[in-house]
């Protein structure tokens, strides 16, 4: 019971953001099969889908960047609010359109305003949520999320060849869900403004713009640095993991992968809330690290199991590890190292980068795939995911350093 008793304490705001995700992810059917979608609807080869995925995910990068900024600058209830309504529109509209590029691009287009919103829900969360508890409500989000995930990609892989329209309409759907949800029981009460004054740490923080506030931690730097490359090589889970499966598989590939994405939302679902338990003492550095290890040898695995399902399923296990601890460990981390005034900035900050990064990494990935072979296209994912290992280790040095300098600083001022 401990594993669930964890969670108890937590804001009203924070149960309403949890159920509200699970809606949505479970009617995220799209983004799973967005590659086979391109691939095997719409005749485009590897390099082509990663064209795609850069091409709009250049156009998503505006969002993360005007998304932070206006997070920090209007309500963000509201924010969520309208964005979510646009996203439902047009998601809707594209299940009854016929299947094409242009049908695909309006799903983009509604995916722009989930982007938008997305730094204003992450400071939402850790505005609403109490310092000492922001772990465990972002770890809580994060399990939400995939158990709305769990049906998900499984579902969309039998309604790939028959029924793929469907996927779009309940998608929709299920953000309308969310958006009510949030709509008449959350409340923004501007938390953030009275945090900023009263925690000693960021106090000084309204003088501060967001660009000096990075610059001022060096173990803030290393870690921007580390979730970077490791959001660009987790971003193979929906792009070189169905390609390399559909290879293998080329008729029953969207099945396949349908499953091996739902079995790592079982365990994501199963094992979030002990291992949020068990290394509770652990720093979220230190978790983001370890987490970065997990993805490259699951990496590592996925190179030496093409052809053989269990080999899949067992990749696919240490890359669910990893991805638990670096996804648990990110929002509550981000949060703390700036003040409440400028967190929605940090967000889309990282998020733009992050973006920018995984459209290299998937663009080079598909070359690779196309004209050198898989060995190559995960070789490559290999290397991403080892410069993070690299970064996450020196965020983690820089932490223990600044955390000792905070602790002899607070020793002189009394």
């Amino acid at each position: 019971m401990g594993l669930f008793t964890q969670y108890k304490g937590l804001k009203r705001e924070n149960y309403i953001l949890f159920i509200g995700r699970i809606a949505t992810n479970l009617g995220a059917m799209i983004w799973p099969i967005l590659t086979m979608i391109l691939n095997k609807k719409l005749g485009m080869n590897a390099t082509d889908t990663a064209m795609f995925s850069i091409i709009s995910g250049l156009f998503f990068l505006p969002a993360n960047i005007w998304g932070g900024h206006l997070a920090d600058k209007f309500n963000k209830k509201k924010l969520i609010i309208f964005c979510d309504i646009i996203s439902i529109i047009l998601y809707i509209t594209s299940g009854f359109l016929p299947l094409s590029l242009f049908a695909i691009c309006v799903i983009m287009a509604g995916s722009f305003f989930q982007t938008l919103e997305h730094p204003a829900y992450s400071a939402l969360v850790a505005d609403i949520t109490p310092k000492d508890k922001r772990e465990k409500a972002f770890s809580l989000l994060y399990l939400g999320k995939n158990i709305g995930l769990i049906l998900a990609p499984t579902i969309a892989g039998f309604l790939f060849n028959n029924h793929l329209q469907l996927c779009f309409i309940i998608n929709g759907l299920a953000i309308s869900i969310s958006t009510v949800l949030i709509g008449l029981f959350v409340k923004d009460k501007g938390f953030a403004g009275r945090e900023a004054k009263s925690n000693a740490m960021v106090k000084k923080a309204s003088n501060e713009t967001i660009w000096s506030a990075i610059k001022s931690s060096t173990a803030l730097i290393f870690f921007i640095i580390a979730m970077c490359f490791q959001e660009g090589a987790y971003s193979q889970f929906g792009y070189l993991m169905p390609l390399d499966i559909s290879k293998a598989y080329p008729e029953t590939g969207a099945a396949i992968y349908g499953s091996v994405a739902s079995l790592n939302c079982i365990i994501v679902v199963l094992f979030t809330p002990f291992m949020t338990m068990l290394l509770e003492k652990v720093s979220l550095a230190k978790k983001y690290m370890i987490g970065t290890v997990f993805q490259v040898l699951s990496f590592a695995s996925f190179l030496l199991s093409f052809g053989l399902i269990g080999g899949y399923y067992i990749s696919i296990i240490l890359f669910t590890l990893g991805e638990i601890l670096t996804a648990t460990a990110v929002g509550a981390y981000l949060a703390g190292k700036v003040s409440a005034d400028l967190r929605g900035r940090l967000y889309g900050i990282t998020d733009f980068v992050s973006a920018f990064i995984t459209g290299i990494v998937k663009y080079y990935s598909g070359y690779l795939f196309d004209n050198c072979g898989l060995k190559y296209a995960w070789t490559f994912s290999i290397i991403m995911a080892a410069f993070a290992v690299v970064a996450a280790i020196a965020a983690v040095k820089a932490d223990k350093k600044e955390i000792v300098d905070c602790y002899d600083e607070s020793r002189m001022a009394s």
